[in-house]
């Protein structure tokens, strides 16, 4: 039969040449055996060491080289800017910025453990809107309303009125004692020994007399003022166990 052809190792016959072909087309066909490999592994121009075992796990693969170099990672466990996210031995990972999820993240059975480690005893939750028992909401813990119409004061250990954790102190209302108004006077007028305004006249010597009692006009209600702050209610729960 005639000589084959093929551009490709896949387009060769096994079972040529056949017996009975002529020898003298032998170097042809070693000549098309040749051709046909190097048109099948083109960019080969060295020795390949890889096992068929560790080239068959390409097998299915189509990605292009852009997109296997993502895979192409340092350091496991670090992010990389344009690399595949990878977690190290401890399955944890460092570097992320910015991620922005759409939809619903399940972290699984460790999701308690998690959260009670954002929120040891002693912490505080507010919510502004839903008014559910964090132990309800979070799955764990035991809790109490806490710091109803108050607001809560960071602790400063130079400040005796701030030095005590759960230190409460103020009033929504106070009325001022004397040492606490400003210094101030008051306008008086005098009143005379007849009752009137002004110096009064002695009957005796029918001489005008001066003194007399000073009158203060009194002023203000002495009710307490307003004592509250600019504030925005929410709902605050304190962890106790």
């Amino acid at each position: 039969m005639g000589l084959e052809t093929g551009t490709y190792i896949s387009d060769l016959n096994s079972s040529n040449p056949a017996a009975g072909d002529p020898v003298n087309e032998g170097d042809d066909h070693i000549r098309l055996v040749k051709s046909t490999v190097k048109a099948t592994f083109p960019s080969i121009t060295g020795a390949v060491s890889s096992t068929h075992t560790e080239l068959n796990k390409l097998d299915g693969v189509t990605a292009n080289t852009t997109e296997l170099n993502y895979v192409d990672v340092t350091t496991l466990g670090t992010a990389q800017a344009s690399k595949a996210v990878t977690t190290d031995a401890n399955i944890d990972v460092t570097g992320l910025r910015n991620l922005t999820v759409s939809g619903t993240i399940t972290i699984g059975s460790n999701t308690a453990t998690t959260l009670q480690a954002v929120y040891p005893v002693g912490s505080i939750y507010i919510n502004a809107a839903v008014t559910t028992n964090p132990a309800t909401l979070l799955g764990f813990g035991t809790w109490a309303a806490f710091g109803t119409g108050r607001v809560i004061v960071g602790y400063n250990a130079s400040d005796s009125d701030f030095d005590a954790l759960q230190e409460t102190g103020g009033s929504k209302t106070h009325t001022l004692s004397v040492s606490e108004m400003p210094s101030h006077t008051h306008t008086s007028s005098t009143l005379g020994r007849d009752g009137t305004l002004g110096e009064y006249i002695d009957q005796a010597t029918n001489n005008s007399e001066s003194s007399a009692a000073n009158i203060l006009n009194n002023t203000g209600g002495g009710a307490a003022h307003n004592n509250v702050q600019p504030y925005i209610v929410a709902y605050m729960w304190r962890r106790t166990a």
